[in-house]
């Protein structure tokens, strides 16, 4: 992924404040978008259609891009290999956002 992309996908996730009126740091948005790759995957894993997700989700560019993705990647159809796809597919794009705070 483009860092330009992981960087608005993450300020796109943690445009929202904390009840406390404080900003989400940049981790919280990585957990945020982590969670939304997880739920992009689990749809994918079960046999989701991507123009469903599509719909159902913002169409912000960088969301579009994860769920293109998501459908590039192989669907399984044991539980245990689509909960591993679902977690490598989070922690990768996790990673991504973190590594782009760095640079």
């Amino acid at each position: 992924m483009k860092p330009w992309m992981i960087g608005t996908f993450c300020l796109v996730l943690g445009a929202g404040m904390h009840a406390n009126g404080q900003g989400m740091d940049h981790a919280g948005q990585c957990e945020r978008a982590s969670d939304v790759a997880a739920h992009i995957m689990h749809n994918r894993q079960k046999g989701g259609a991507k123009d469903n997700l599509l719909k159902r989700l913002d169409q912000t560019p960088a969301t579009r891009l994860l769920i293109e993705k998501a459908f590039e990647q192989p669907r399984y159809h044991t539980s245990v290999m689509q909960d591993r796809a679902r977690q490598e597919f989070a922690l990768s794009h996790y990673r991504d956002c973190l590594q782009n705070a760095g640079s």
